[in-house]
């Protein structure tokens, strides 16, 4: 009853924002991994999710999906082989003409399928765009997906409803790539305010030296810099929250994939990034998660924390409490530890990071009961 309480007053603080996110991706030869790394800062309206082992398919996979019994539905994942795959929203790609979508004869596959097709039957970046060679998506569909496999393969694909756009982050002497809620083949005029946050996590990736670890995607994930205003929370001004930083009232959780072949794993976080811990799931354990993302402690967590964080002001909007957040990233992180190599002892591996996080949980809400 807790839960549902808290996660309908998050989707009433939230509002009818609809799903949108910041993400980036990383070749193999800048992540310290030496695979493709995605990465996906998750904002929604829907924060009730959990990770979940698959087995429905050619290949087994492990993923962040509704946390319910029946559900087809998945936000990120990864299978056995070290395919991944993750997506933002996109607002600008043009559709086709009414006349060229029905005409078309591809066969015809709703959201669920794009998501859950590919992880079940891919194993390469390849089999992905063949997969999207052959079938056509909704009128008016779009989105943008990032995937990766075993290889050192990594792509961003900008999908419409009969056509998509690949870009190909090992072509990119960067090393690495990044978007947010519009696409580069999409209407620049309609890029929107989400531009903002594609602009911020561009400055910060590129001043970064040497290879990124998939730690190094929470500093974006809990930064409060923006391109217009600098750091946010470096003054007492009135902040109503909006697209110029990465964490928002509608973050509902972080992902970070390590597309490894020999062993599949990623850094999982459950509700908001800045009270939450980075948890390793490797799929290899099955379904060997640690509880804290397995059920829903870690969400109580973030919707606890967004309580204090955001108050709603009559014509303002969500505007962000900046001393309750300076005091909660105070909070020293827990020291997790992903190894390459899936630790022997999976059970008591998980087990500590559940006693990890129950004592950062505590930290964190005696810093809350003093608001």
């Amino acid at each position: 009853m807790r839960l549902l309480f808290l996660t309908l007053a998050a989707l009433i603080l939230v509002g009818n924002r609809a799903t949108a996110c910041t993400s980036a991706i990383v070749a193999a030869q800048r992540s310290s991994e030496g695979v493709p790394l995605l990465w996906k800062h998750r904002d929604s309206s829907f924060s009730n999710t959990h990770v979940k082992h698959f087995t429905d398919g050619k290949y087994a996979y492990s993923a962040i999906t509704p946390n319910k019994e029946r559900t087809k539905t998945v936000f990120a994942g990864i299978n056995e082989t070290g395919f991944g795959i993750i997506n933002t929203a996109t607002k600008n790609l043009p559709a086709s003409s009414a006349e060229e979508y029905n005409t078309c004869t591809r066969k015809e596959i709703g959201w669920n399928s794009l998501w859950n097709y590919p992880l079940r039957n891919c194993a390469t970046v390849d089999e992905f765009e063949e997969f999207l060679r052959k079938t056509k998506r909704r009128h008016k569909f779009g989105t943008n997906f990032a995937v990766a496999d075993g290889t050192g393969a990594v792509a961003y694909f900008e999908i419409g409803d009969l056509y998509y756009h690949r870009y190909d982050t090992t072509d990119r002497k960067e090393g690495f790539d990044v978007r947010s809620n519009f696409s580069f083949a999409g209407i620049e005029k309609k890029r929107g305010v989400s531009a903002r946050r594609y602009d911020v996590v561009m400055k910060e990736m590129s001043t970064h030296e040497g290879n990124f670890t998939p730690q190094q995607f929470y500093t974006y994930s809990r930064s409060y810099n923006s391109c217009a205003y600098g750091d946010i929370l470096a003054n007492d001004d009135e902040y109503v929250c909006s697209n110029h930083a990465v964490p928002r009232v509608a973050t509902t959780g972080v992902f970070v994939l390590v597309c490894d072949a020999k062993c599949p794993r990623m850094l999982v976080t459950i509700g908001h990034s800045v009270p939450g811990i980075a948890v390793p799931i490797y799929v290899q354990a099955k379904n060997n998660i640690p509880e804290c993302v397995k059920g829903n402690s870690m969400l109580l967590l973030s919707n606890d924390f967004k309580a204090k964080a955001y108050h709603r002001i009559k014509g303002k909007g969500a505007v962000l409490q900046k001393d309750v957040v300076r005091k909660v990233l105070t909070i020293k992180q827990p020291e997790v530890v992903m190894p390459q190599q899936m630790p022997e002892n999976i059970e008591a591996f998980n087990a500590k990071i559940d006693k990890q996080f129950n004592k950062h949980a505590k930290r964190v809400r005696k810093v809350l009961a003093k608001f």
